[in-house]
């Protein structure tokens, strides 16, 4: 009878214990999804400086050229200064978008690692790895329908085009002087800007990168899912 005693009371314990790990993970799990809406959350509010800042660019310059026939002569100075503002400007939403693709990238893979390793939720129940009727409204073709198109990689690419736009343009008003054939100033000017926003990027990455050396590196696998079977629909 104190054997069984003995065997019951460890049972039990042993339940407790697992239990109280299980709440912990649960509890990290919720602070992880709220680190991850957090997060995005504050991009938008970031997203909006940069919108505003650009737009009153633009409006200086339909104000320059609305002014006076002769802008390109009479305001060279300051067309030259807006576009240097349009590329810093449109260079660093560039890298905000590229930095905001990076960090959630790591926060959904670390919601799949919770829910698939930690949490052992069954492939139904898991949020960031499950999709609802993947053919359903995905039409590239239609105009009144959605389609698997990503958002983030649209910002990024979109200020990208901003950033080398306000670059070239910058470009072609320093070079202007030296090359007078219009074809071959653009011809010049486009690689140009695109080399410097290159080399700008290096900067970047020494200047603006997170501090996270410090932070342990998961070796996750995020190119696929070992249970994942393409050809395996969930039905609920």
């Amino acid at each position: 009878m104190i054997m069984e005693d003995n065997i019951e009371t460890g049972n039990k314990e042993n339940q407790s214990v697992k239990c109280e790990e299980l709440i912990g993970l649960k509890e990290r799990y919720e602070i992880l999804i709220r680190a991850r809406n957090f997060h995005y959350e504050n991009f938008n509010k970031w997203m909006a400086y940069f919108y505003v800042i650009i737009a009153s660019i633009i409006l200086g310059f339909s104000y320059i050229i609305s002014k006076n026939e002769k802008y390109s002569t009479d305001y060279e100075d300051e067309l030259i200064l807006l576009g240097i503002a349009g590329f810093t400007v449109s260079l660093f939403w560039y890298w905000a978008n590229k930095g905001y693709y990076y960090w959630n990238i790591n926060f959904i893979t670390l919601v799949n690692h919770y829910e698939k390793n930690l949490l052992k939720f069954k492939e139904h129940e898991r949020i960031y790895f499950v999709f609802a009727n993947k053919s359903v409204q995905n039409n590239y073709f239609s105009p009144l329908s959605g389609a698997n198109i990503s958002t983030s990689k649209i910002s990024i690419f979109l200020s990208y085009l901003f950033t080398l736009a306000f670059g070239s343009y910058t470009m072609t008003r320093l070079l202007k002087k030296c090359v007078c054939n219009m074809g071959v100033l653009i011809g010049i000017s486009i690689p140009l800007t695109i080399v410097i926003i290159l080399m700008f990027s290096i900067i970047s990455k020494l200047c603006f990168s997170s501090h996270h050396r410090h932070f342990p590196d998961l070796d996750i696998d995020s190119s696929r899912d070992s249970d994942y079977d393409a050809n395996n629909k969930l039905t609920t």
